[in-house]
C-alpha cells in the first residue's frame, strides 16, 4: 500500500506541502486491497473524519482518500485509476487535486494518458496530480536494465508538457520502485511523483514535496 499524504500548514495564504511529522490534512492511499470495513478502521485509527474508498479489482488496486474536517474538500470524480476533488482555501482559492494510479500493464497505459487529458480539459482551477504512473518520463527516470527506446516514454512525457504540469522539487530517494533484486539484475525507477500547473505553484510558492523511504 502506498501513501501521499498532503499537509496544508497554512491554508490563508496557501503555504502547501507534505508535513514532516506526517500529520497530514489529506492522505490518498494507493493499492489499498482492503474493502469498506477494514479502511474504515484506519480512518478511525488514523485521526480522519471522511473517506472514500474506491475497490480493488480482484486481488490488485483500489484506492482511498482520507481528509479532516478543518479540509474543505468537494469531491468531483473518480474512477479505479483516480480520484479528483476540489480543496477549498480559507481565502476563498478553489484549487484542484487528482490522486493517479497509473495503469499497470503497460500495453494498456495509453488509456491512463487519455484519462489525464480528459480530465484536464474538465477544469482551468489551479491543478495538483500526485500518485504512481507506473511510467518513467526519460530514461534517466530508471537505473538498471534498459528494456525500452526513448521513442516509448513519449505519450506519457508529452501529456505533462502539453498541459504544462511540471515536476515538484522533492526530497529524498530518487527513485519510488525496485524490483528487490541484487547487483546486476537491480532495477529501480522514478514512478512516483507529484506534478502541477503553473497556477498552482503560483498559490503554493513554498511547497514541499518529501519521499518517505
Amino acid at each position: 500500500m502506498e501513501l501521499e499524504g498532503l499537509y496544508l500548514r497554512n491554508r490563508v495564504t496557501g503555504n502547501a506541502g507534505r508535513g514532516e511529522d506526517h500529520r497530514h490534512d489529506i492522505v490518498f492511499l494507493i493499492e489499498t486491497i482492503f474493502d469498506h470495513h477494514v479502511m474504515e478502521g484506519f480512518r478511525v485509527k488514523l485521526g480522519f473524519d471522511a473517506k472514500l474508498v474506491v475497490d480493488r479489482d480482484g486481488n490488485s488496486g483500489g484506492l482511498c482518500l482520507f481528509w479532516k474536517g478543518c479540509v474543505d474538500v468537494s469531491l468531483l470524480f473518480f474512477s479505479r485509476f483516480h480520484i479528483d476533488y476540489v480543496v477549498i482555501l480559507d481565502n476563498n482559492k478553489w484549487w484542484r487535486r487528482t490522486g493517479f494510479n497509473g495503469y499497470p500493464v503497460a500495453a494498456q497505459r495509453h488509456h491512463g494518458w487519455t484519462l489525464l487529458r480528459r480530465l484536464a480539459g474538465m477544469s482551468s482551477l489551479s491543478w495538483l496530480v500526485g500518485g504512481d504512473f507506473n511510467e518513467i518520463a526519460s530514461l534517466f527516470e530508471k537505473l538498471g536494465v534498459v528494456t525500452m527506446q526513448e521513442p516509448l516514454l513519449n505519450p506519457f512525457r508529452s501529456v505533462l508538457v502539453e498541459y504544462g504540469l511540471k515536476d515538484l522539487s522533492f526530497t529524498g530517494t530518487n527513485f519510488t520502485w525496485t524490483n528487490r533484486c541484487e547487483s546486476s539484475d537491480l532495477v529501480q525507477e522514478w514512478l512516483d511523483r507529484c506534478v502541477s500547473n503553473l497556477d498552482w505553484r503560483q498559490i503554493f510558492p513554498c511547497y514541499m514535496v518529501k519521499r518517505l523511504d
